[in-house]
């Protein structure tokens, strides 16, 4: 009965490709943005807010991880400085005021760009822009993300989102399976671009302590982040090519027993790419708000990857002519550990930052690393907690209102 069950999963696919794919792009017919798929009873009420069962342990998991990666960063970062590391009000005596404001303007600057991301391809499939609810699904987006495993909360919660604010449930996921691809080949192409330099300019090679662990889990993690585009991108163009491939793999998947459900895998790898072949119709079809969202994209990761050049920076430390050096590193050190399970990869990211600053932080290495993660990663924490508490408060008043008018 599982066998039947598993291979009805796939009755939507012919045997050569996906069904209803395009050979190539140019093939492809990209309906307007009034033209969206819609499955029957596609209504607001279809999508559901992400399961809170367990959330306690995630929470307790989270705090878990950063308190052991501040650990690892303070611990790493005295052996490294022999003891003589800056003391926090060491740290902030050493602050200058225009490197601070620089700083704050790329952090302020990230967060504008990613939710004109979602500006640029709300316009381009739902005909608005709608900037209110591009910020605040931006910021969903990086909290639910920021304290999930492997990032995967940030994509559903934006969906539901999206939809309590009067849009379909096909044109919220079209909207965030856009964004969320584009910000993927955004973050690969600037980090392999950046790592091929780091190691043919010998940037990579100014690092004393931890070279060779920071060069291997790099290139590591960009073949990891490499997997999704490229199986993407092989769908897209070569469908039927990929098609095979896949179901080639996922047999000796079968076989070896790592893969338990051939059938079932191989109609949600198939589900995945339809999905996303629909959406990429959308974007292609307009290529004046395509270059702007991929402009936007290659923008918002060139200046992630710089933030820890400009908290140097800040921190008064000497990085003259590093702009780059210090880039590299943090593509290396950011990349070693994309594949680490924990939420924003807390626990082992900030040890590795250390290995990958202390060639120019010098006593300010853990103040520097702190302020990295802070800029990237626990502010956007603060930024959803203070959201959900503004949410929760405002529910609550509603419903006290509801209940005085009845």
């Amino acid at each position: 009965m599982d066998r039947q069950e598993e291979k009805k999963d796939l009755a939507a696919f012919d045997a050569e490709g996906i069904s209803g794919a395009p050979e190539t792009v140019e093939e492809a017919d990209a309906p307007a943005a009034a033209e969206l798929p819609r499955e029957e009873g596609d209504e607001l009420k279809s999508v559901r807010p992400p399961k809170k069962k367990h959330r306690w342990v995630l929470n307790l998991l989270l705090v878990a991880v950063i308190a052991l990666g501040l650990y690892s960063l303070f611990g790493i970062s005295g052996e490294i400085t022999e003891g003589e590391g800056m003391s926090f009000s060491e740290a902030m005596s050493a602050i200058n005021l225009p490197g601070a404001l620089t700083l704050v303007a790329v952090i302020a600057g990230i967060m504008v760009i990613d939710s004109l991301k979602f500006c640029v391809v709300n316009k381009a499939v739902i005909g608005r822009m709608r900037p209110g609810v591009a910020i605040k699904t931006s910021f969903l987006g990086k909290f639910y993300d920021g304290v999930t495993p492997f990032s995967t909360g940030g994509q559903p919660m934006q969906i539901y989102y999206m939809t309590t604010k009067g849009v379909s449930g096909a044109s919220s996921s079209a909207i965030v399976l856009i964004r969320y691809f584009g910000s993927i080949f955004g973050f690969t192409f600037i980090g392999a671009l950046f790592m091929i330099l780091g190691v043919s300019l010998g940037y990579v090679d100014n690092v004393e302590m931890g070279k060779t662990l920071l060069m291997v889990c790099g290139w590591v993690g960009l073949a990891a982040n490499l997997i999704l585009p490229v199986f993407i991108a092989f769908f897209v163009f070569f469908p039927r090519l990929a098609h095979k491939l896949t179901g080639l793999f996922i047999n000796i998947g079968a076989k070896l027993r790592i893969v338990k459900h051939k059938y079932r895998v191989m109609a949600k790898a198939l589900k995945t790419v339809d999905d996303f072949t629909k959406s990429f119709k959308i974007i292609v079809k307009r290529p004046l708000y395509l270059i702007l969202f991929l402009v936007c994209c290659f923008a918002e990761n060139f200046l992630t990857f710089s933030v820890p050049f400009f908290v140097m920076n800040a921190l008064s430390c000497d990085v003259d002519g590093m702009f780059f050096v210090i880039m590299s590193l943090n593509v290396f050190a950011t990349f070693g550990v994309s594949f680490i399970p924990t939420p924003g990869n807390s626990g082992v990211v900030e040890g590795m930052g250390v290995l990958a600053f202390s060639l120019a932080a010098g006593g300010a290495l853990a103040w520097a690393v702190f302020f990295w993660r802070f800029a990237v990663y626990y502010i956007y924490i603060l930024i959803g907690v203070v959201i959900t508490v503004c949410d929760l408060i405002i529910k609550n008043i509603r419903t006290k209102k509801q209940v005085k008018n009845e």
